[in-house]
């Protein structure tokens, strides 16, 4: 070394590594709860067109969130059960887009579903729920980061469509 550098005074600090998940159990349990209700919501709220506006973002959240799910995870799953499954999430997000732009474009005063989106919705939460249940036991934090992206790419949708409102009035 040269005369002219001098040694670095600075102490060493390892990084610490974190091993396993890292959310909490209790954070898991209230994402649990949270999925419960939002089958209740399913069940309950939207066959009465009762349901609120925060009632129908969880929803669509929580569906965008099982569709990601069985996309990023395409490699991974049985190609069977996959060719079964998707074509009924797909179907529970076109009823449930349908159900939202009605209300949207004023034909409805609420969000008011018929019986064949209320069957294709339902049963798309009749596998959505117990699946998302079972991934987040297996890998919470790969679960929550998969829920992360559903969150951001539901508020990216939420801002076209007041930027495509805002175009409309203007």
């Amino acid at each position: 070394m040269p005369k002219s550098k001098k040694k670095r005074d600075k102490k060493y600090k390892p990084i610490t590594v974190r091993v396993g998940p890292y959310y909490s159990e209790e954070q898991r349990r209230q994402c649990e709860a949270q999925l419960n209700d939002v089958a209740l919501y399913v069940e309950c709220t939207l066959p009465t067109g009762n349901a609120t506006n925060h009632e129908i973002d969880w929803i669509e959240d929580v569906l965008i969130w099982a569709i990601g799910l069985v996309h990023q995870r395409f490699e991974t799953l049985d190609q069977l059960e996959l060719s079964e499954v998707l074509p009924i999430l797909t179907n529970g997000k076109h009823a449930l887009d349908a159900l939202i732009d009605r209300k949207y474009e004023k034909k409805t005063t609420r969000f008011i579903a018929t019986g064949d989106e209320l069957k294709a919705i339902s049963a798309a939460f009749a596998i959505i729920i117990p699946m998302l249940k079972e991934a987040m036991t297996l890998s919470p934090r790969r679960t929550m980061n998969e829920f992360d992206w559903a969150h951001r790419k539901a508020l990216e949708n939420l801002k076209k469509t007041e930027r495509e409102k805002c175009k409309k009035l203007s």
